[in-house]
Order: structure tokens, then C-alpha cells, then sequence
């Protein structure tokens, strides 16, 4: 049966969207949108105080532009989540990411030192380069250890002395945070992140001033019409690259399996072969020892030879 191309597909998708679309803020449009956002950078100040804990507190952020350009043209840009510098003129990278591309280390420290290098456009001096911070949030298991928050600097590796302030990186694992019992204003973040709407998160919170404020910024981006729209095209894309990806994988199974065949065949042909020239007898032993090199069990090569059990035992 064939499907009438977009409208059927379109219409199967829409069934289906509001079961499978992730709507926390762990979906990169709306963490950008509540975060991100110049006109409401509350979330966001209250966010990077619970990260950076600095002595006076951030009062205040300016959002910068998230695209970054090659360096050299024709090469790849860099295209951020939030970019953000502080009122102590500290420059913060916060970025989510929900799948595990076995990047995630890496990615980081190359989005700091593009963002880092990048100051040299403004700044004469390198007295003058600003921090550079980047904050990762990922609901994938990023490090081996129970910890749910790693923190890391450039520092001496004996004396533990740093270096420079001028690099700071923290890591903050969504898949384990909840099995921490103890409690620090991150969390609060990191629950509602998770999902706003659990009753866990509302029943420890809901009087926490920052609470009110979060949840309802939260539903007003679930609610803008143009937020479903680009959450819809953002599944569809999703959908439409995983079946592109089933597609190829089923073709190389299938060409996997015919070659296999035809080996099997060529296999048998052969043995066969040399069964008319040494005698039926030779010539399951040798179909036998075809049989058991593909891999098929004694019992699948008795079966499929004539040969009993204890004599395909022998030829292994």
C-alpha cells in the first residue's frame, strides 16, 4: 500500500505529536527561548548565580548574537545555544543537549576557544580578554562517576594552583542529579529543566519566588503558536532523518544478506563438486566444513548434511 506523499505523511505526524515531542526545557528551542530570551534574562541571571555562585551576584546580562562564524571561509560555523555576557563582564556559552554524540567534551572546548579567540576582534591586549565560561547541561551520562556536577579549570596538576581565571567549564549530567540527596540552587534549575510540570518539582518549589515567575514564562512558550510551529517542523525533521537512516541500514542489510547467499550457494556448489570427485561420503564432510566456517551450529550442519552429531563434532 502506498501513502499519498505529504499530506498522509503530515497527517500521521500530527496524530502523533504531542505524544512523542519532548516539550521541557530539554528541548533546545524552548531552553533557548526561556533563556535566552533579551527581554526577560531573569531565568537566565538566576541560573548562572546558581552555577557561578560569584561574590556580588550577576545582577544583570547582555544576550549576544549565537552564530560564530568560520574563521576561515568555507569551513564550518558555530551555532550556540546562549551566549551571554555578565554584568562582570564575564562571557557565559550555556548550552543543553539531550543525545549523547560522544562529543560532548570536546564540542565544549572548541566552542571556548572560538568564543575566547574570538575577542581579539575588540580587544588590543591580552590583558584585556574577558572569562570565558562554559556551562553544559545533557540528560546522557557524561563521566563514569555518581557525581551529577563536574567543574573544571586550568590549574597546576601537583600544586592544584590555577593558572588563570580565564577558563571555567562545568558539566551538568540530568540523568543523575536526582539520585544526589543533597541540595543547592542548581538543582532547583536542573528539576525544572527536567520537567516543570512533576509533581515533585512543584510540591518542594512552589514557594520559592523564582518558581512563579519560571512556570510562567514556561507556558507561555508552550502556548506561542509559533513555538508549536517550529517544535512540529523540529519533529518532523527528526522523524524524516531517522527514516532516511533506517533506510540505508535496511539496504546494507539487505545487500549484507545477498552476498551471504550467494557465498552459501558458491559454497555448496563447491562442496558438492568435490563430493562427485572424492565420493558422496568426502563430499558432505566438505560441505560439512563450508557449513560450520558460515558460522551454522553442529546440530543446523548434521541436519543439513546427512552427517551425524558426533561426526560434524569431529571436523571442528
Amino acid at each position: 500500500m502506498s501513502l499519498t506523499p505529504d499530506k498522509t505523511t503530515d497527517e500521521m505526524f500530527q496524530e502523533k505529536f504531542n505524544e512523542i515531542t519532548d516539550k521541557t526545557p530539554k528541548n533546545d528551542i524552548i531552553f533557548k527561548i526561556l533563556f535566552g530570551n533579551p527581554k526577560h534574562p531573569n531565568l537566565l541571571i538566576y541560573l548562572l548565580n546558581a552555577v557561578l555562585r560569584t561574590d556580588p551576584p550577576i545582577t544583570s546580562v547582555q544576550i549576544k548574537p549565537t552564530e560564530i562564524t568560520p574563521e576561515v571561509v568555507g569551513k564550518r560555523g558555530i551555532r550556540l545555544d546562549i551566549l551571554a555576557e555578565t554584568s562582570d563582564h564575564e562571557i557565559i556559552n550555556v548550552e543543553i543537549q539531550k543525545k549523547d554524540e560522544h562529543n560532548m567534551k570536546e564540542r565544549s572546548l572548541f566552542h571556548w576557544s572560538r568564543i575566547f579567540s574570538g575577542q581579539a576582534v575588540v580587544s588590543e591586549k591580552y590583558q584585556d580578554l574577558k572569562k570565558t565560561v562554559c556551562i553544559n547541561i545533557v540528560n546522557f551520562e557524561q563521566f563514569e562517576d555518581s557525581r551529577y556536577w563536574h567543574q573544571y579549570f586550568l590549574m597546576d596538576a601537583e600544586t592544584k594552583e590555577k593558572m588563570t581565571d580565564l577558563l571555567e567549564f562545568h558539566f551538568f549530567e540530568l540523568t543523575k542529579f536526582k539520585k544526589r540527596p543533597e541540595d543547592s540552587p542548581i538543582r532547583f534549575w536542573l528539576e525544572f529543566i527536567d520537567d516543570p510540570f512533576a509533581d515533585k518539582f512543584r510540591e518542594k518549589y512552589h514557594l520559592e519566588p523564582i518558581y512563579k515567575e519560571a512556570l510562567e514564562r514556561y507556558k507561555e512558550t508552550i502556548a506561542d503558536p509559533e513555538v508549536q510551529e517550529m517544535l512540529r517542523l523540529q519533529q518532523k525533521a527528526d522523524m524524516d532523518f531517522k527514516s532516511a537512516v533506517a533506510y540505508e541500514v535496511e539496504k546494507e542489510r539487505i545487500r549484507i544478506q545477498q552476498k551471504a547467499d550467494m557465498d552459501f550457494k558458491s559454497a555448496v556448489a563447491c562442496a558438492e563438486s568435490k563430493g562427485e570427485k572424492f565420493g558422496i561420503e568426502k563430499g558432505k564432510i566438505e560441505v560439512a566444513k563450508s557449513f560450520l566456517k558460515m558460522g551454522l551450529s553442529v546440530e543446523q550442519v548434521a541436519e543439513g548434511t546427512g552427517l551425524s552429531i558426533e561426526e560434524v563434532k569431529k571436523l571442528l
